[in-house]
């Protein structure tokens, strides 16, 4: 297994890494680039890219074309699959493996013990239709209006994004094929997520909703503003809860209501295989504070 995938380690509240939060996202509702060193996992060469992450869209236009947008619907699917006991807060504080992009079994051999039991409760619910699972896992102490990453921007997991000279060219550095995943010729990833306190609670689109959206985006700034100005439904993920959703269910990160700990999994099903060629974890867990 590899060593950039986990990291254990004791968990103190004086130990938290906190960062002045700038809006402009790490890892989850990413909105502008970022550094080298706080770079995403690395991606697949473009020759061995699975259906599921395939962009498309800039193949069917010229290189100085506009963007076209298009209806972009969301079913925002997010089913509540089981309720687990909440754990206290000596407890969470106790645990002391977290993971990035670390393959389940790797995981389930390495994890403290509340993430253990989540990760047996997620293993039940995988729907099995993929290569890979991969698992995701943070443990943060907030102090009041702390947040989990730097962003609370409405945005969806697992975008297609590409890169390369033709987005270069419209000067960016990488893009969102929102169209592609409306289109992809395979199933996208699946997720189940577990979050073990509500006072920083996830929050999910509550209901089915079509946006007029450019079908690349360089960020999620546009759709957070257009989800926004809908002002749709939304739930709250329940304290010990874990959900199911997927690539178009949009969701976001909130502040903290309240201090104390909060352990968060998400395990991904994707056909596509993630390598890590970097060390990110050692700042996976870092709390954002205005």
């Amino acid at each position: 297994m590899s060593a950039l995938t986990f990291l254990e380690r004791a968990r103190s509240r004086e130990t938290q890494t906190v960062a002045p939060f700038t809006g402009e996202g790490a890892y989850h509702g990413s909105t502008k680039a970022r550094p080298q060193a706080d770079a995403a996992p690395r991606r697949q060469a473009a020759d061995d890219v699975v259906d599921e992450m395939r962009a498309t869209t800039l193949d069917t236009l010229a290189p100085d074309a506009p963007i076209p947008e298009f209806d972009a619907h969301f079913p925002n699917r997010c089913e509540l699959v089981e309720q687990l006991a909440v754990p206290s807060q000596a407890a969470l504080a106790a645990e002391r493996t977290t993971f990035c992009w670390c393959p389940l079994a790797d995981a389930l051999a390495l994890a403290s013990p509340i993430t253990h039991a989540v990760l047996v409760a997620m293993q039940r619910r995988l729907a099995g239709h993929k290569r890979f699972v991969y698992v995701d896992s943070k443990l943060q102490y907030f102090e009041r209006g702390d947040v989990p990453v730097d962003s609370q921007h409405w945005h969806v997991d697992g975008s297609i994004s590409v890169r390369g000279p033709r987005v270069e060219a419209r000067g960016h550095g990488v893009m969102h094929d929102l169209l592609a995943r409306h289109q992809a010729p395979a199933i996208g990833p699946a997720y189940l997520s577990y979050q073990s306190s509500s006072h920083c609670a996830t929050r999910f689109v509550g209901e089915p909703i079509t946006l007029r959206l450019p079908a690349l985006v360089p960020n999620f700034d546009g759709l957070d503003r257009a989800v926004r100005e809908r002002d749709p439904a939304c739930l709250a993920q329940p304290a010990a809860a874990i959900v199911r959703f997927d690539g178009l269910s949009l969701h976001r990160a909130c502040a903290a209501e309240d201090a104390g700990w909060r352990l968060w999994i998400r395990v991904v099903e994707t056909d596509r295989e993630v390598v890590l060629d970097r060390d990110i974890i050692a700042c996976y867990g870092t709390v954002f504070r205005s």
